[in-house]
């Protein structure tokens, strides 16, 4: 956030002491998932050529939102850059910090030579379904993700 006094959003990397900070944010995401394996979760993507994540930071506020992105493969086209979480916390939404987290996903995949975005959300998630075309996406399909839990 930046002009009329407010302060500017910094984006980096995540760093080991943003874990409390991080699971905030996807307890606001809609997964609560438990605080203790988000470090492990967190250096396999740091630690990944084809994953990426960065943190929004605003003075004041603390870390605000996060995006991850990957590559993702397929036989049937070619691959593209994949965003699998993008949230920001509610106390800093409508002020810019998810197109910053954006951009910086689209320049983490033009600098890989990827050529197109792909995410999924969620039908219940209507700001997001407002934003993303914002940002230049279009609807492609409507599908049902179907999971299967493994022994």
């Amino acid at each position: 956030m930046t002009g009329d006094g407010e302060s500017e959003t910094i984006l980096r990397g995540p760093r080991p002491d943003d874990i409390e900070a991080l699971w905030s944010l996807c307890k606001e995401l809609g997964y609560d998932t438990p605080v203790e394996p988000l470090e492990r979760r967190l250096n396999s993507i740091v630690f990944n050529n084809d994953q990426a994540a960065y943190v929004a930071e605003i003075d004041g506020l603390g870390l605000v939102g996060y995006i991850h992105i990957f590559t993702r493969y397929a036989l049937e086209v070619e691959p593209c850059a994949q965003i699998q979480a993008l949230v920001v916390s509610e106390r800093a939404r409508r002020h810019g910090v998810a197109a910053k987290l954006m951009a910086a996903a689209e320049a983490w995949a033009t600098g890989r030579g990827l050529t197109w975005l792909s995410l999924y959300c969620s039908s219940h998630r209507d700001a997001a379904h407002a934003f993303y075309p914002t940002q230049g996406f279009e609807a492609a399909v409507v599908a049902t993700r179907f999971n299967k839990t493994l022994d």
